[in-house]
């Protein structure tokens, strides 16, 4: 059963981010803002530093696929980007258990890296007109705010689910 926990909460969040959520943000806030809700950056830097570097590149390349294959035009843009930032923030797991600040703080960089990935790699294609002044504005801070918050309320949930996944790995390994 603990096996399913992790991939089953991040399809829910998946389908969250995608569908409910941007229903609730565009008739809330249909200004000339654009909050992007990028939780399953912020759950894949989670299980990266727990679970280490290869499970949060893996969740990062499926759920990076399905994400391309549901929401976008582009195949492997966030098959790249999920799976590089979930391998990269897991590089020094062991120390980074501890402290929740610093598991906070390394979601929320992790956030911003991919929004500019993102915006750098539309910029080049030619798929986006927006400048780096909207983009900063306009899109990056209010996303950074909403899912700065985001990981500030799932640091410590998360923290007892990949700990308890780990138990139970460790259960069925004996």
């Amino acid at each position: 059963m603990s096996r399913f926990i992790l991939p089953g909460l991040m399809f829910f969040i998946f389908v969250l981010e995608g569908t409910l959520f941007q229903l609730v943000i565009t008739e809330r806030f249909a200004s000339e803002i654009m909050i992007v809700p990028r939780f399953l950056i912020v759950m894949l830097v989670f299980i990266g530093i727990y679970l280490g570097r290869w499970s949060g590149a893996l969740y990062g390349l499926i759920f990076g696929l399905l994400f391309d294959v549901v929401y976008t035009d582009l195949i492997g843009v966030y098959m790249f980007g999920f799976a590089l930032l979930g391998y990269g923030f897991a590089l020094t797991y062991k120390w980074l258990q501890y402290s929740n600040l610093t598991q906070v703080t390394l979601a929320f960089l992790a956030v911003f890296l991919f929004e500019y990935y993102q915006y750098g790699l539309l910029q080049i294609i030619g798929l986006t007109e927006m400048d780096h002044t909207m983009f900063f504005q306009h899109r990056l801070l209010p996303t950074l705010a909403l899912n700065g918050a985001f990981a500030i309320l799932m640091v410590l949930p998360m923290r007892k689910l990949l700990q308890y996944v780990l138990k139970m790995a460790r259960f069925r390994e004996k």
